[in-house]
């Protein structure tokens, strides 16, 4: 934490390019998904979608990354997502994070496992568009392109918890 992310550019579901750096009039939580239609990234998205209000009042930005499934992104969104899902399709963001893939062993990891039973209760598998073996990650961007908070997963449906989300969103605030 502490570095700084160099230009990114991310596209709307419509293909429209988005610079990251355009969305930092405010400090951007930016939770990474697998992929838009993974069942632990699904039901996380939708954890946040419940504080999506607390975290806007806390002065943070909330924007949801994921691969390149427009679609999927675009039903979320249709379907009860209130804050914009975008795609970054080359994975700029999750290199310049190093949010990387995990060890095929993982999925056999009792963890992996409880993580998809959770997160069966608030949504259900989509398609698999992106790297069945991408980490997923969550990260905090202040508005000069620092990196306030940052989270690697290291199996699927590895996320921070809301509490954990809360506390940094307060750091950051305070010091804001």
């Amino acid at each position: 934490m502490g570095d700084q992310i160099g230009p990114i550019t991310l596209y709307d579901v419509d293909g429209t390019p988005v610079e990251l750096a355009s969305l930092s009039d405010r400090p951007v939580l930016l939770p990474l998904v697998r992929y838009y239609g993974c069942m632990p990234c699904r039901a996380f998205l939708s954890e946040l979608n419940e504080i999506r209000d607390e975290l806007h009042d806390a002065g943070v930005r909330l924007v949801g990354v994921g691969g390149a499934a427009d679609y999927q992104a675009r039903h979320l969104m249709e379907h009860g997502i209130g804050f914009p899902l975008l795609l970054d399709p080359r994975h700029d963001l999750y290199r310049a994070l190093d949010v990387r893939r995990i060890r095929w062993w993982m999925l056999l990891q009792p963890v992996t496992w409880r993580n998809y039973l959770l997160a069966a209760r608030r949504a259900r598998q989509g398609r698999i568009t992106g790297h069945p073996l991408q980490a997923p990650g969550l990260a905090i961007v202040d508005t000069d392109g620092t990196i306030r908070f940052l989270h690697r997963g290291k199996t699927l449906g590895d996320y921070p918890t809301i509490e954990a989300i809360r506390s940094a969103v307060g750091r950051i605030s305070a010091t804001s």
